[in-house]
């Protein structure tokens, strides 16, 4: 198996970028190629490093496939996320955030290693961004022979943190830009506070209550 280490470009998914995915291949198979990525910045109305994070997201939710001409909709998204013709286009159903989220774990085409190992293996009861750092190097080095920074893997986890968290400010509130990932609304792990961390002395890092722990509604 060959798992991704980073593709993200630091986004987690937005509600939009997968009904987006759909409707650009849907119309032009090879908008999402890494040689057409202008013309998708044009066509999707956003930027480049998003234009590859879409892709990203996209195959890892098994929403496109490779093609000859670049991608194609797989049977999943056709039926689900089709426009006037799928079950929820427009992911307003939250047993199509459950399907999704199935999906970005079990997807063995394109399998994120963070949400591999953190959802399957990792047995302790909180997050903290030092342990899992540590813990996510550490796993690794059994599965990749391509030496990955620390700093990817502290990427790699803020993005699976947020794609589940919101991302709260100084004073705890929730900040709105957070707010579009479909993810969060699964509630899948809570923020418990702020412990000091081991990455960067002097300051705080988030911890919350790890998947494992959590009884899923």
């Amino acid at each position: 198996m060959t798992y991704r280490f980073s593709g993200h470009e630091t986004f987690p998914c937005r509600y939009a970028w997968l009904p987006k995915a759909v409707d650009g291949v849907s119309g032009d198979p090879g908008i999402l190629t890494s040689a057409r990525e202008d013309d998708a910045m044009v066509e999707l109305g956003v930027g480049k490093n998003m234009v590859r994070s879409i892709r990203f997201w996209a195959e890892a939710a098994g929403i496109i496939s490779s093609h000859e001409e670049g991608h194609e909709l797989t049977d999943f998204s056709q039926e689900l996320l089709l426009e006037d013709e799928g079950l929820d286009p427009y992911l307003e159903d939250i047993q199509t955030l459950w399907l999704l989220h199935w999906k970005l774990t079990t997807n063995q085409t394109a399998l994120i290693f963070a949400w591999d190992y953190l959802l399957n293996q990792f047995h302790e009861p909180e997050l903290y961004a030092s342990a899992v750092v540590r813990a996510l190097s550490k796993a690794a080095t059994q599965v990749s022979e391509k030496e990955i920074s620390r700093g990817s893997f502290k990427q790699l986890y803020e993005v699976f943190l947020h794609s589940y968290v919101p991302t709260r400010g100084r004073k705890g509130e929730v900040r709105e830009d957070n707010l579009d990932c479909p993810l969060v609304e699964l509630e899948l792990l809570r923020h418990t506070g702020f412990t000091n961390s081991a990455l960067n002395p002097g300051r705080l890092e988030e911890s919350t209550i790890a998947p494992n722990a959590i009884q899923i509604r």
